[in-house]
């Protein structure tokens, strides 16, 4: 089966789970206030469970060094798309042009991309995503952060990388690989099973967010252009520079599906938490999300 069948076959499934969420928050099943235990149930539990799995497996010095490798891809992109993003977005406001250069340096790789990848590409594209995520993760709560708080609330909130599952769970994965003994098969079955859930859970939730808008007040200009320089232009280009340098395939590969993926969550909390425009920052969200269930399967007939 082509890569383009299995995204299709993947963004499906995910167009399935993302009715289920929108039909879950229309007839009240989640409301809103109960979103939020979703959203940490996947942040705090299935998503670090789905990382670990990843690394609970036996690799090569090679695959070491192709991690190392997509790491300084991660580190590229988003300086390439942060030197992007202050072109494309210099004659905004000061409050939309927050919401804009934060959505060009950063997808939704983690909450939406990685079960994309898992179900794409196994466990192999998942260690690799798990890679590629530390250094986003590190540039949401640093560079990212900046774009939205002043200087004293930035220094604050640089403990709170640490403190993110999904960060800690990459360092605590390395260790296992090191480790002479491997962990009992109840236990890793038990990680594998709830890290599955990571899928299924990130799309619905995604529904239920898309459930509580007015879809119609979504649509507006900037949102699209945001949309079609996230979805089209980054992926394309970088998956063109990433084959003229020779880069491994799974590592590029990877790489365009997590860049292709639509505007982050956290552009809307963000925004909305240090005062940017956050009402724009969620049609941001909605507009990137609904699209990209049809972009990225055809993004991937290009490779």
């Amino acid at each position: 089966m082509s890569v383009f069948d299995r995204m299709l076959n993947t963004q499906a499934l995910m167009f399935i789970y993302v009715v289920t969420g929108i039909i879950m928050a229309k007839t009240k099943i989640l409301k809103h206030e109960g979103r939020s235990s979703f959203i940490n149930l996947l942040l705090d539990i299935t998503l670090p469970c789905m990382i670990l799995n990843s690394f609970n497996v036996e690799i090569s010095i090679n695959e070491l060094i192709s991690a190392v490798k997509i790491m300084i891809i991660s580190s590229v992109v988003i300086f390439i798309s942060w030197l992007m993003a202050k072109v494309l977005w210099r004659k905004k406001s000061v409050n939309r042009r927050a919401v804009l250069d934060f959505s060009t340096m950063f997808s939704n790789a983690g909450n939406a991309g990685m079960p994309i990848v898992a179900s794409v590409f196994g466990s192999e594209g998942v260690f690799y995503a798990s890679f590629y995520l530390l250094p986003v993760r590190i540039l949401i709560w640093t560079a990212g952060i900046s774009l939205f708080v002043d200087e004293q609330d930035f220094r604050k909130k640089l403990i709170m990388l640490l403190k993110t599952p999904s960060v800690t769970v990459v360092f605590l994965g390395i260790a296992l690989m090191f480790m002479p003994f491997e962990l009992p098969r109840v236990l890793s079955t038990a990680i594998k099973n709830i890290g599955d859930m990571t899928g299924p859970l990130s799309m619905m939730i995604i529904g239920a967010a898309l459930g509580e808008s007015d879809l119609r007040s979504a649509f507006e200009k900037d949102a699209f252009i945001l949309t079609a320089v996230r979805l089209v232009i980054l992926p394309v280009v970088f998956m063109e520079l990433l084959r003229l340098a020779g880069v491994e395939a799974i590592l590029w590969e990877v790489t365009v599906v997590l860049i292709a993926m639509p505007a982050a969550a956290n552009t809307e909390i963000f925004a909305e938490m240090y005062g940017k425009d956050y009402l724009f920052a969620a049609r941001c969200v909605v507009v990137s999300t609904i699209i990209s269930l049809v972009s990225v399967p055809v993004l991937t007939l290009l490779f």
